[in-house]
């Protein structure tokens, strides 16, 4: 079972190093909330422990039957980024519904204003 390349260790760190900087950013500028900029924090951190100690890509490729560790680091970043887009697509779910049940009751609203505004003018006449 062969390690992980120098090239990959170098260029999954300098992408882990340079998403955890991004994050920190947005999250300091407020462009993404703080709950959100965890996960990308620690999901760019996990990425910079197995560049620095590729040992660890070995133990879970054989843990998990994955021949290649780079093979099972892909496996876990795509494993990691789909459960993420599930979440994120349960949580658009959720808002959608909040925004369909906030403009109905905007409706709702906006009728009953005007019709007491004709009511209101109906009794001044």
């Amino acid at each position: 079972m062969g390690i992980l390349s120098w090239k990959f260790r170098i260029v999954l760190f300098l992408g882990s190093v340079v998403v955890f900087l991004l994050i920190a950013r947005f999250v300091r500028k407020q462009r993404i909330q703080v709950k959100d900029g965890i996960f990308w924090i620690l999901f760019s951190v996990i990425l910079i422990i197995f560049s620095i100690f590729p040992r660890l890509a070995i133990w879970a490729s054989y843990l998990t039957g994955v021949q290649s560790p780079a093979n099972c680091v892909f496996m876990l970043i795509i494993f990691t980024l789909g459960c993420h887009q599930f979440f994120l697509s349960i949580k658009v779910s959720q808002l959608t519904i909040k925004n369909s049940e906030l403009i109905q009751d905007i409706a709702i609203y906006r009728t009953l204003e005007g019709e007491e505004k004709r009511a209101n003018g109906e009794e001044n006449s």
